[in-house]
């Protein structure tokens, strides 16, 4: 059974459900692959700053899953953060992939590990709403899962915007694939409207 940690933090005060499943970070389209550098985070202390780029980011829960339809492969998905601005969210997980093999200079996208299932929702479930990834004139508005790759242990940033949830709900669901359970209960950040 694989297990979450999560950071002892505001966001997640004692008395809040636990979080369950996995979580996939979403980033904005056009996305090519992304020098990283950085670990994934301790056992005991939770996620650690992971540096993408020139920017670092910090989950604020990592967990271990299986890439769907693949015995022996595995990705680690450290959420971000989910924030609303205006009429979208954003989503920001990091993904590093653990794939068999003996070629440490292969990459691997996003879309490998998702498992080639590429269909991220948010979801209110006190209206029982569903939100996924905003689409316009055929573009989706995410990084590209077919473009952003990695090689082992190495992680890379996915974005993904949705739109807003009706109510600005303080906790959404998080569902980055049908085969990883959902991550119940992330905080939404909701940046103040000026």
């Amino acid at each position: 059974m694989t297990s979450l940690r999560r950071p002892r933090s505001p966001l997640f005060p004692s008395r809040r459900s636990p979080l369950a499943g996995r979580a996939l970070v979403v980033a904005l389209g056009a996305a090519s692959a992304l020098a990283l550098s950085g670990c994934t985070g301790d056992a005991e202390e939770g996620p650690t700053p992971v540096a993408v780029g020139a920017t670092e980011y910090q989950p604020i829960l990592e967990t271990r899953q299986p890439v769907p339809g693949s015995a022996e492969d595995e990705v680690t998905i450290g959420l971000v953060s989910l924030t609303a601005d205006g009429s979208t969210v954003e989503l920001r997980v990091l993904l590093t992939p653990h794939f068999a093999g003996d070629d440490p200079t292969e990459s691997y996208s996003v879309y490998d590990m998702f498992g080639r299932d590429h269909d991220p929702r948010i979801v209110d479930v006190g209206t029982l709403t569903e939100y996924k990834i905003v689409s316009s004139s055929g573009t989706t508005l995410s990084t590209d899962p077919h473009e952003a790759e990695t090689v082992n242990g190495r992680p890379v940033l996915y974005q993904a915007w949705f739109p807003r949830p009706e109510g600005d709900p303080a906790t959404v669901d998080v569902r980055l694939n049908d085969s990883w359970p959902a991550l119940e209960d992330v905080p939404v950040t909701w940046e103040s409207e000026e």
